[in-house]
């Protein structure tokens, strides 16, 4: 069954993945597993523990969102 997760954090040669949206699941597959390059925030596709594809263009969009509560909130406290 394919899944898709965002990465919250690589650690100790570990890619952490959420399950999303929900974000409670974890999912841990070492760096050594995918090929490609990932970068915290990464919004993927996974099967079976292997990363089937970086969703780019969601990622983007998620990214653009946080970005602007952040500047939202860096303007609420000024």
């Amino acid at each position: 069954m394919t899944k898709k997760y965002t990465l919250d954090r690589i650690e100790e040669s570990v890619y952490v993945f959420v399950e999303s949206p929900e974000e409670e699941k974890q999912l841990l597959i070492p760096v050594n597993k995918y090929n490609g390059s990932l970068t915290e925030g990464d919004i993927v596709l996974i099967e079976d523990d292997i990363i089937i594809e970086v969703l780019d263009q969601e990622t983007k969009e998620m990214k653009t969102k946080v970005n602007s509560l952040m500047e939202k909130l860096r303007n609420k406290n000024k």
